[in-house]
């Protein structure tokens, strides 16, 4: 069965492209920003990548509440104490703290179907590399990887974990990598043509919205969870 997560990605990302580039023809409907403290919802064009898909992002002044965001499935509820604060890095930091919670997971699921043993997952805030298998066993990842439809985040792990028995890109590698991602070429593909999406920071705006809803249950991590995802993601050197 072809793959559809990545084809509905491709779809949706190439829609977005359109509209940043022939804004004359697509148009927004942009609010001012509130400027007394009022509850804000970001336009329609603050949007969020993250499963391969583009999630509106809606931010909200609430002084009396701790900053961080909340994900319902459809909407990145994003909470700012004043017009002051910092969306697009409370949603960064959301995007680590996610990559913490699925790509461990992934890797320890398809290391077992696969039969193999690895050392430890590392999360990264890589460049030039989506993920890369180190000669201690030790997996590293990308953060940005979460952006990705999990489709592709899943061929990506396959991809490294099928290095602890083929450390080359040889013939029985990719028969290896076939065997559990059998539409890898077109999650190559997704991840040639989207490359630049993901890589893209996330940059979110405040703009005014009349009310506030209350946070859904999933809110963003801690301070400290986020200074130790922090210092994972960013300060761990490429390994060889």
């Amino acid at each position: 069965m072809a793959d559809t997560q990545s084809v509905v990605s491709d779809v949706k990302l190439f829609l977005e492209r359109l509209k940043k580039e022939m804004p004359e023809i697509f148009g927004t409907n942009e609010k001012s920003a509130a400027t007394d403290g009022t509850p804000s919802v970001a336009p329609a064009t603050n949007k969020v990548l993250y499963n391969g898909d583009l999630f509106e992002a809606r931010t909200y002044i609430t002084p009396d509440q701790e900053e961080g965001v909340a994900f319902d499935g459809t909407v990145f509820h994003v909470y700012l104490q004043n017009q002051n604060g910092n969306p697009s890095a409370l949603v960064t930091d959301w995007l680590r703290h996610k990559a913490g919670e699925i790509l461990p997971q992934k890797t320890k699921e398809w290391a077992e179907k696969i039969g193999v043993e690895y050392n430890r997952v590392v999360l990264k805030d890589q460049r030039t590399l989506w993920a890369s298998c180190s000669s201690q066993k030790n997996i590293n990842y990308s953060y940005r990887i979460v952006k990705m439809p999990p489709v592709v985040q899943d061929y990506l792990v396959i991809h490294e974990l099928c290095h602890l028995k083929f450390m080359n890109h040889g013939e029985e590698y990719w028969n290896l990598v076939g065997q559990f991602s059998p539409d890898y070429k077109l999650h190559r593909r997704w991840l040639n043509e989207h490359k630049d999406a993901v890589f893209e920071e996330v940059k979110l705006s405040v703009t005014a919205q009349d009310d506030t809803p209350m946070p859904p249950e999933e809110t963003a991590a801690s301070s400290e969870e986020k200074a130790e995802i922090k210092a994972e993601t960013e300060r761990q050197p490429d390994e060889k």
